[in-house]
């Protein structure tokens, strides 16, 4: 007899917004706090890397516009105004995590916006990113097309994921703190369980490396690839439109 499935399983293979948004408006007061805490700071590093891989992979241009999907609280928006002269427009499901984006950089405009159905015109932005939000869309393949389809030419898109490291030593040790030790130390300081359960079963069922660069391809980006951070518990997608 098979065990019945947990609310975070039912959540990672059906993906509703509905209850995606409500997920992150419920742990927005203590998001930023436990993603620098659980992740050692790295995180902050993994950001900064990837600014520096968008900036390089940038078309020519005087005044680059970024699009930054999934934005959260920003902090990933923030990193990316550091691109000289640049235009940054951040968007997410959550109204909670908002509040608190705009409240870092009141230049970059934070607003509510679904990836699956951009509201931006057809090659519109010089790089559209997406930091640690791209297995939460309810449609992976549409986000992925409609980041295609808001690109100019030549236009960059840079996706950020956690990343379950494929040395098997390493392996366990991740696995064991994410699946165990994380969700108590994150209980500690948010209500939110479910959130924290949630965060390793999405990671674990989320297309990793060559797996998600066919979702790349697919959605007609001409060249992609991928970089990894950190004994591989990080990973960074760069693909060009």
């Amino acid at each position: 007899m098979n065990p019945t499935p947990s609310k975070a399983d039912t959540l990672v293979q059906e993906k509703s917004q509905k209850k995606i948004r409500a997920m992150f408006d419920e742990i927005a007061p203590t998001y930023d706090f436990l993603n620098h805490f659980l992740s050692g700071g790295t995180d902050i590093y993994w950001r900064w890397q990837t600014m520096r891989k968008v900036k390089a992979n940038l078309p020519k241009s005087d005044a680059p516009k970024i699009l930054d999907v999934a934005t959260g609280t920003g902090d990933l928006a923030v990193m990316l105004s550091r691109i000289p002269n640049s235009e940054v427009i951040g968007i997410d499901l959550s109204d909670e995590m908002l509040k608190r984006a705009r409240l870092k950089k009141p230049n970059i405009c934070f607003e509510l916006g679904e990836a699956e159905s951009l509201k931006f015109p057809n090659e519109t932005f010089d790089a559209v990113t997406a930091g640690f939000g791209a297995r939460n869309f309810e449609n992976l393949q549409q986000g992925l097309n409609e980041f295609y389809r808001v690109l100019k030419p030549n236009g960059v898109a840079a996706i950020l994921e956690p990343m379950i490291p494929r040395n098997s030593a390493i392996k366990n040790v991740y696995q064991w703190y994410f699946k165990n030790a994380l969700p108590k130390l994150a209980s500690l300081f948010t209500k939110s369980d479910f959130a924290y359960d949630y965060l390793p079963r999405s990671v674990a069922a989320f297309p990793q490396g060559e797996d998600f660069l066919t979702y790349l391809k697919r959605a007609g980006f001409r060249e992609a690839r991928y970089y990894t951070m950190t004994f591989e518990t990080a990973i960074l997608y760069i693909a060009k439109k």
